[in-house]
């Protein structure tokens, strides 16, 4: 018996309960607008605004009339709406808009709007409305639409009709002056074609009564998207040629592409293509002659899934403001891979007109292998400089944290920790102008800079201390050059716990370079070992000896760039020569 209480008491709960949230009288933001609002027609068809600029949380007062039937509607299709007694107390009537009720009082109600049953509140703009009275016919269902007739510059507008309503025939109208068409059946009326940038509305009247006519919104479009504004349409580009184009009518395509170089793909595009002429060569995107701001990507691979490859957003060479929000960017084509272009804006609202000068240089020698984190060279702590270079390399996605502007062309090496955790790395400039760094924990693809490690704009080079090392570890150091220079620079790393002297670089000679057959080694203490290494770290020729090593032979090596280390009475250089 308790039991059987306890569930109707439980049951009466629950009910009280659901009921307390299925009207919504709170209203925070109070009444609006202050007005009481009188429906001014009662056709059953007329829209009647009450105000375009409704929260949810607020009512507004309409006078209702006992006995005519009210719809009451918010322009957002989820609100729910209560209608109330003028002080507030009592619901007469709630659910999701639209809400059609019969009045049974004459005077004030509140109309409620809210974003749910729960009574949520939101300072987003609705439009609050109300439709009184019974139509004297039911109205059709009429969807409008328009259809592109690029790239003829025109447009049709379309009415379909799915359902007659009680009309036995519709006459469909345009607002230009065409030819008036009558439906006697559900249908596809087409009206039309329209030049661009007209704005076209269908006016759809019931032949029975005019009183149930539907119009339509206005239809135009401003122009025709681009030939090139789907990647599927990429036009083909060539070296040493220039090409203009416009986005303003562009759509975005391929926006889930991978973002990077200070750009992102969230701007309206157009697409190009470049194949390469069975050579490497670094190719050159110059749109500095473009008249918005503009921002270029890079790709390799299809649609859906396009890998990232070179890019830029603002390219400072192009000139003083507003020039420097042009953009340049250069990439290396293998020569028989397919590469696509994405011009665009560097926001959803930046769009205009661009060209793109197309220049192409053949690239000798091949690019270094150490250009990106996982193709990092190895190097020691042993106090040698790493003579090397970031020529002909790739453009690189990942811009270090103290230079977050302009694409660069970097090279990577790895060091691995020592027992005291310190390190100093020093970069030294060649015939760069500016020798930057960063330090990197972790794995490549998920790296952590090094705390103060990362150095910009180092016109005379740099040394960072680096502490706190963990012994044993791997990391990464990154070097580039300002923007998209290239050029050729030095790299140390030193344990100074260990107190490791200075190789004298001034009396070390090597010569010729490029080499034929015989390098030649000059240095006024011995040495005592020379190790030649190819750019994917592997260890082609090693000499030992307990002399002066004066000479080498190359001969035998194929042509191309390595890396040689020279060891001297517990110091150690590495250079960098070309083999003819």
């Amino acid at each position: 018996m308790k039991k059987i209480t306890f569930n109707v008491f439980f049951a009466l709960a629950l009910l009280l309960a659901t009921n307390s949230k299925a009207q919504c009288l709170e209203a925070s933001e109070g009444l609006y607008p202050a007005a009481t609002f009188t429906p001014t027609t009662c056709d059953g068809i007329t829209v009647n605004t009450i105000t375009a600029l409704a929260y949810a949380g607020e009512y507004s007062n309409v006078n209702v009339t006992s006995g005519e039937t009210y719809v009451f509607q918010s322009s957002i299709a989820t609100d729910f709406i209560t209608i109330s007694s003028d002080d507030g107390v009592t619901a007469t009537s709630f659910g999701v808009t639209p809400l059609t009720w019969v009045a049974d009082v004459t005077g004030v109600v509140r109309f409620y709007t809210h974003v749910d049953d729960l009574c949520t509140e939101s300072a987003t703009f609705r439009t609050r409305s109300v439709k009184c009275g019974i139509p004297p016919c039911a109205l059709p269902t009429i969807t409008f639409a328009k259809v592109s007739n690029c790239p003829d510059a025109t447009f049709n507008v379309t009415a379909d009709i799915t359902s007659m309503g009680s009309a036995a025939a519709i006459t469909v109208t345009d607002n230009q002056a065409g030819t008036p068409q009558v439906a006697n059946g559900t249908g596809l009326l087409t009206f039309g074609p329209y030049n661009n940038g007209l704005s076209v509305t269908l006016t759809a009247v019931n032949d029975d009564s005019a009183v149930c006519t539907i119009i339509s919104g206005a239809q135009t479009q401003a122009a025709c998207p681009p030939a090139n504004d789907n990647f599927a349409n990429a036009i083909a580009i060539e070296c040493g040629n220039n090409y203009t184009g416009n986005t303003v009518a562009a759509t975005l395509d391929e926006n889930d592409a991978p973002d990077g170089f200070g750009a992102d793909m969230d701007a309206p595009n157009v697409w190009y293509s470049f194949t390469g002429s069975g050579f490497s060569e670094t190719v050159t995107l110059n749109l500095c002659g473009s008249s918005y701001d503009s921002s270029v990507l890079i790709y390799t691979g299809s649609s859906g899934s396009l890998t990232l490859v070179g890019g830029n957003d603002d390219d400072a060479t192009c000139g003083a403001a507003p020039l420097d929000t042009r953009s340049r960017a250069s990439f290396t084509s293998d020569g028989s891979t397919t590469y696509y272009i994405a011009i665009e804006g560097w926001n959803a609202a930046s769009t205009g007109a661009f060209t793109m000068d197309v220049t192409c240089e053949g690239v000798t020698p091949p690019a270094v292998a150490n250009q990106t984190c996982d193709t990092a060279l190895a190097v020691n702590i042993d106090n040698s400089d790493i003579l090397s270079d970031n020529s002909f390399g790739d453009v690189s996605p990942a811009q270090p944290s103290c230079d977050l502007f302009g694409s660069i062309q970097d090279v990577w090496f790895s060091f691995v920790a020592p027992t005291e955790g310190t390190v100093d790395c020093a970069v030294s400039n060649g015939t760069m102008t500016s020798a930057n760094f960063n330090v990197y924990s972790g794995l490549c693809g998920a790296l952590v800079a090094v705390t103060n490690a990362c150095n910009a704009n180092l016109t005379t080079g740099g040394t960072e201390s680096l502490t706190g090392l963990v012994a044993g570890e791997t990391y990464f150091v990154q070097v580039w050059s300002n923007a998209a220079e290239q050029g050729t620079f030095s790299l140390r790393l030193t344990n100074p716990s260990l107190g490791v002297g200075v190789f004298e670089t001034s009396d070390f000679v090597t010569y010729p370079n490029p080499v034929t057959d015989i390098l030649n080694i000059s240095y006024p203490k011995s040495i005592t070992n020379v190790s030649v290494f190819n750019l994917l770290g592997q260890e082609v020729f090693s000499k030992t000896a307990t002399t002066n090593i004066s000479q080498i032979d190359l001969s035998n090596l194929a042509r191309g760039a390595y890396m040689v280390k020279v060891a001297t009475e517990g110091f150690v250089k590495t250079i960098r020569i070309v083999k003819q």
